[in-house]
């Protein structure tokens, strides 16, 4: 697993992991910055919707720049200007700044993390080997895991020093960091594509759309997302309060998830070439749904550290196997706009999540939306291992269009491609939205 470093993908992993660290140093100082010391609650979910928003257009219509950039360009550009707009921030945050200021600043983060975010994972596959991006994807995953640890505890002692201005300049360094890495890697030149944007951005929906395990895999999950978020961010804690223990067992509860994360990763990473990775990453999603609804009824800490370890576990297998399926699968003039039409439906329903799950549970227990979000994945899950069409996971046609016609006139079905795993259905878009806060 672990040689997969010794090439080009060494570096590449640790820009991006020093990232990922300052990331979750920003996330605690931002938060803490605006809604504690200037005391300010609404503007920091107003700037936290703007940055969605931004995200959400940048992966919606930004696709196409992905499959027609070289994506080592994308991924050391957009690195570098989030450094450089956090490092403006930092200069800005030790006082109250015009609300639009402020805005535009987080925005423009957003737009740019849209655009990372897929030229990431397409860029991938270009320094390393098919038979080795488990393996890939599963160290980045882990990286992903020790920074939910280190960077929290290093942004709150840094603002515990009074130097929240200070956490926010060391995450810039980090994207700094993460470009001059990226620098000497190599890069090619995109496969060549026609027509206008709009005709390149639809051509990604489209090609998600016909490809049942994809563009069916996306939907399902998305719904997911819906319940699981709400579930994972907000009934979980309440939930913790009255039968886990309060926040000592919410924390271990954490830690178990954390653990479970990091346990799947290390499993994907060193296993060889799944026959059926389709049905496996469904099962990782039975597991996560059956967790979600088992902290619906159970109670004391050691069911959540037990129920912790199977959450994090299939959530995070899903995730990592659907990565890796869409980049094997998928074609590469393709795959930088199905990974943002992937990520904009894990995204789409982030906001509807947390303001439908909020107004919920302040009149329903928060075990009912943990047990109704369980039995949702489950269903889902179910569906997914039932049929072929979603879990049989097979190499995009070469052409999309033509194969339609020629599968109307024969009457035979058209082979499905493959479709993501939902970082476990909460875990990518909520994973996604931590990574990319401002």
């Amino acid at each position: 697993m672990f040689s997969v470093l010794r090439g080009q993908y060494g570096l590449l992993w640790a820009g991006q992991t020093v990232s990922l660290i300052g990331d979750s140093i920003f996330l605690v100082a931002f938060t803490w910055q605006i809604a504690v010391e200037w005391k300010r609650p609404a503007l920091l979910g107003a700037l936290l919707g703007a940055r969605v928003l931004a995200e959400l257009m940048s992966l919606g219509l930004g696709g196409w720049i992905i499959d027609r950039v070289p994506r080592r360009t994308t991924v050391l550009i957009t690195d570098a200007l989030r450094g450089f707009l956090l490092l403006a921030l930092a200069a800005e945050l030790h006082r109250p700044v015009p609300v639009a200021a402020l805005a535009l600043l987080v925005a423009a983060f957003g737009l740019l993390t849209g655009l990372f975010r897929p030229a990431l994972l397409a860029y991938v596959p270009e320094v390393v080997a098919r038979e080795r991006l488990a393996a890939a994807n599963s160290l980045l995953a882990l990286s992903q895991q020790t920074s939910v640890v280190l960077g929290p505890a290093i942004g709150a002692g840094l603002v515990g020093l009074g130097s929240a201005t200070t956490a926010l300049r060391l995450d810039g360094v980090s994207f700094l960091v993460a470009a001059v890495a990226t620098y000497p890697l190599v890069h090619r030149r995109p496969a060549s594509t026609t027509g206008g944007v709009l005709a390149q951005t639809a051509e990604g929906f489209r090609a998600a759309r016909r490809v049942s395990w994809v563009g069916g895999s996306i939907v399902l999950f998305s719904l997911v997302n819906i319940g699981t978020i709400s579930a994972e961010r907000l009934a979980l804690p309440r939930a913790a309060e009255e039968r886990f223990g309060a926040l000592g067992g919410y924390g271990a509860m954490l830690v178990a998830i954390g653990v479970g994360s990091a346990l799947a990763a290390v499993v994907v990473g060193r296993s060889s070439q799944r026959r059926q990775p389709g049905r496996t990453a469904y099962g990782g999603l039975l597991l996560f749904s059956a967790a979600t609804l088992g902290f619906g009824l159970a109670s004391g800490v050691v069911a959540a550290v037990a129920i912790g370890l199977a959450f994090g576990f299939g959530q995070q297998m899903c995730e990592l196997l659907w990565t890796t399926g869409l980049q094997q699968n998928a074609p590469d003039r393709l795959l930088g706009r199905i990974s943002a039409v992937d990520q904009f439906g894990s995204f789409l329903f982030l906001p509807l999540s947390f303001a439908f799950g909020g107004l919920l549970l302040q009149s329903v227990e928060p075990d009912l939306v943990l047990v109704a979000a369980g039995a949702g994945g489950l269903l889902a899950a179910a569906i997914g291992l039932s049929l072929p069409a979603l879990h049989c996971w097979l190499p995009f046609p070469d052409d999309l269009t033509g194969l339609r016609r020629a599968a109307r006139r024969t009457s035979a079905p058209i082979p499905a491609p493959t479709m993501p795993p939902i970082p476990g259905p909460a875990a990518r878009a909520e994973r996604s939205e931590s990574r990319a806060q401002p």
